[in-house]
């Protein structure tokens, strides 16, 4: 699977440096970045010229999953320091998912209702360690919420 695709955009909304993913994924690394992902959720534009600008310090939008240029992408955008930060995790369709695991292990008893703190002393790891560990999962299986990894898994047959 592709790694990560990265734009860096201005308040402009200008794409200003991409990684080689963003160039592969995209074709070209210049432009603005909303005519540039063109992403869409529902087969509607996701991102908008100006949003750039519309962004506040510290903010992060949260896209789900989307489509980019046929492709489903994971997408987030947060402001830093006057820089928009697009970040575009390709996410697996064929149901070939790539859970490690400890990552099966935490999601299991995610399933049984635990919560973070109480997976970690069953682990024997740090909340922010199974925070890390469901972070990932939900990126992987390409959904929001822990309740929506839950379902996504058992729908894949990658836990019982």
């Amino acid at each position: 699977m592709r790694p990560t695709a990265i734009l860096l955009a201005d308040q402009d909304g200008h794409v200003v440096a991409a990684n080689p993913s963003a160039v592969e994924l995209l074709g070209t690394a210049s432009g603005p970045c909303n005519e540039l992902v063109a992403a869409q959720n529902r087969k509607q534009a996701v991102c908008f010229a100006g949003c750039s600008r519309a962004m506040t310090e510290g903010e992060q939008h949260d896209h789900g999953v989307v489509t980019v240029r046929g492709e489903p992408c994971q997408m987030t955008c947060s402001e830093v320091g006057g820089t928009t930060v697009v970040t575009l995790t390709p996410v697996a369709v064929d149901g070939a998912v790539e859970l490690s695991e400890r990552e099966r292990e935490v999601l299991v008893l995610v399933a049984r209702g635990f919560t973070g703190e109480r997976i970690g002393k069953r682990l024997g790891i740090s909340a922010a360690t199974v925070r890390t560990h469901v972070e990932h999962i939900r990126r992987k299986l390409g959904v929001r919420t822990r309740s929506q990894a839950v379902a996504r898994a058992l729908a894949l047959g990658e836990i019982e």
